[in-house]
């Protein structure tokens, strides 16, 4: 710790005097990069919410340091292989603490190595921001889950379940939390001019249950309205399908339009395993078609869906003729957002 306090207070004098030393300048020069690496466009991500933090513009941040202002702005776009004595030259300058600087530097060490994979976790921003960066700004989103229904299409009641499940001793404020992070990440699905997202869930996901009956029949029913809209998919990978329906664990495929496609794999320690190198992509890829063909079309994954609600709960006052009825409704507010229609943004989207 004292190695570092004395690391980033050398650092820290050369952000003040980054104008007026040359290495200021040329730290950053000729790092111009091909492809925007997903651990480069994530640690961008973090600079520009320090600077944002700290009321300055681009332009202002830019004169501070002596660069230019489209240094600045490749940095905070991913397209800057950032050394961490820019990183910190950029931070201080934002006037940002050590503690806030340190996560920073340790994902920009990450980011150095380009292994074309990394993990997020706790200690460096956390999982769940890294993912809920990624996924705004794909073009489309292709998730595979074989076991649970995936976060984007959960009603309230089944993450409370599948939350307490996993951690059984979690106090109710995490609890509560958790849960409401998960229902404004699902407010992605209905932003003005959304991306694409196609699920394929396995039969076992939607037959494993979780909480009560009623918990599974609403459940069941949401994801049904939600794959009415236009641009959300819902495939069901049948059982039936035999060993052809077992390709491995859960994944979700990123495709963008300005970078590279990327994985993103949960872990179990908090974390997310992100894949981003060509040849750890590719195998991912190579499987959707392969899940496209065993799987049921769209009206049929939908229809199934329905029918497994009705298992669930027979009795319950909203039954799958309910839900049908509403299809027509969501697939006009689905091809409105397409067309510019607004919906009020979530904070996290924000």
């Amino acid at each position: 710790m004292e190695r570092l306090a004395v690391d980033y207070n050398h650092r820290v004098d050369l952000a003040r005097r980054a104008r007026v030393l040359p290495v200021g300048r040329h730290s950053v020069t000729g790092m111009g990069i091909r492809h925007a690496s997903a651990a480069y466009r994530e640690l961008g991500g973090m600079l520009c919410r320090v600077r944002e933090k700290s009321g300055l513009t681009g332009d202002a941040l830019a004169r501070n340091l002596g660069w230019s202002p489209s240094t600045v702005s490749r940095m905070e776009r991913g397209w800057r292989q950032s050394s961490t004595t820019d990183v910190i030259q950029y931070a201080v300058m934002c006037g940002a603490r050590q503690a806030e600087v340190q996560p920073i530097v340790d994902f920009t060490r990450v980011a150095e190595r380009q292994e074309g994979y990394h993990l997020s976790d706790r200690r460096i921003d956390g999982s769940l921001q890294s993912l809920i960066f990624h996924e705004s700004s794909a073009a489309h989103s292709i998730v595979y889950e074989p076991q649970v229904i995936n976060g984007l299409v959960q009603t309230p009641e089944y993450a409370c379940a599948l939350v307490t499940a996993f951690n059984p001793d979690i106090n109710e404020d995490r609890v509560v939390g958790a849960v409401r992070t998960r229902m404004e990440r699902r407010r992605i699905l209905s932003l003005p001019n959304p991306a694409r997202f196609t699920f394929f869930i396995h039969e076992h996901a939607l037959r494993l249950r979780v909480g009560s009956g009623q918990v599974m029949h609403e459940q069941l029913l949401h994801l049904v309205l939600t794959t009415a809209m236009d641009h959300v998919t819902l495939r069901v990978v049948p059982s039936a399908a035999g060993e052809r329906s077992a390709v491995g664990g859960a994944f979700r495929l990123m495709e963008f339009q300005e970078h590279r496609p990327m994985v993103y794999l949960d872990h179990l320690d908090g974390g997310g395993l992100i894949l981003d190198d060509p040849g750890y992509v590719r195998r991912y890829r190579e499987l959707v078609p392969m899940l496209a063909d065993v799987a049921l079309d769209e009206g049929q994954s939908r229809e199934f869906a329905a029918s497994l609600a009705d298992e669930y709960d027979r009795g319950s006052q909203r039954g799958v003729a309910d839900v049908l009825a509403e299809e027509q409704p969501q697939r006009r507010r689905g091809i409105g957002l397409r067309r510019g229609g607004v919906e009020p943004a979530t904070p996290i989207y924000q």
